[in-house]
């Protein structure tokens, strides 16, 4: 993978220019192919840090683009994906196919480069696969025409965030200094933090922000040791598809007096 390499994908030229002045404006090096057969092709070749795709191109969309990724192993970065449409259908079958965000052309392209500067920087690889399963859960259960405005539901929560800083905040207080300072604990504080934030999560849209929703409360609580969370995120698919990962989400955070329940199985 081509370290700050951002492969654009889009049929129409005008939206090509505006999204590479995007990108660049963070000094990242851009690629850009106008069809699904042609990105595919460049991410087999050059393996981009992140891609931004259109959704309605002529042929192959850029649903069937990403879901080629998936099956071919390529799908080792985060995908943007850019709609014209601001439907519940896009929330469905872009996370069917594997996406990880979404942007509504038309709008500020601001937020273009606000997701853009997130997901390079954030340390997530992807929106973890059980909260793509949440998400498209939640957004399934929509009906009717009553959130065809979805880009209204992928807000940022600061209300959800505000209550799960506070619980961290308030279950890290009584806590060592040194709290922290091992892997174990880390870990752990990952597991608690992402059950905190699930469960106070309410619809796909909260599901879909997760990653901005961790990283905004590491931040915020900022710990001394919160620097050395960044690499554990990359691995952030790993940590979470292990059963100790979750249930040391379930109690509130506390001293790991030896490491036996946890190196259980690693032998």
């Amino acid at each position: 993978m081509d370290n700050g390499l951002v492969l654009l994908v889009d049929d129409e030229p005008v939206v090509l220019r505006v999204q590479a002045a995007a990108v660049r404006q963070f000094g990242f090096e851009t690629l850009i192919a106008e069809t699904a057969e042609e990105a595919l092709m460049v991410t087999r070749k050059h393996r981009p840090s992140l891609v931004i795709s259109d959704v309605q191109m002529p042929g192959e969309g850029g649903f069937d683009f990403v879901d080629a990724l998936e099956k071919q192993g390529l799908k080792t970065m985060p995908v943007i994906y850019l709609t014209g449409y601001d439907d519940i259908e896009i929330i469905r079958g872009g996370l069917r196919a594997g996406g990880d965000d979404f942007v509504i052309k038309g709008g500020s392209v601001e937020r273009l480069r606000k997701r853009i500067a997130f997901w390079m920087a954030s340390g997530f690889q992807e929106l973890p696969s059980d909260l793509r399963r949440r998400a498209l859960l939640a957004a399934n259960a929509v009906r009717g025409d009553a959130f065809r405005d979805v880009e209204n539901h992928l807000v940022f929560n600061q209300g959800l965030v505000d209550r799960v800083v506070a619980e961290v905040k308030s279950e890290l207080a009584p806590l060592t200094a040194d709290f922290g300072v091992r892997l174990v604990e880390r870990v752990c504080t990952m597991g608690r933090i992402s059950k905190l934030i699930i469960d106070a999560s309410e619809g796909f849209g909260d599901y879909v922000r997760f990653p901005d929703y961790f990283v905004t409360v590491v931040h915020t609580v900022q710990p001394g040791w919160a620097r050395d969370f960044w690499p554990l995120l990359k691995r952030f698919e790993d940590w979470s598809c292990d059963t100790r990962f979750v249930l040391a989400g379930v109690e509130p955070l506390q001293p790991i007096q030896n490491y036996e329940w946890f190196m259980e199985g690693l032998a």
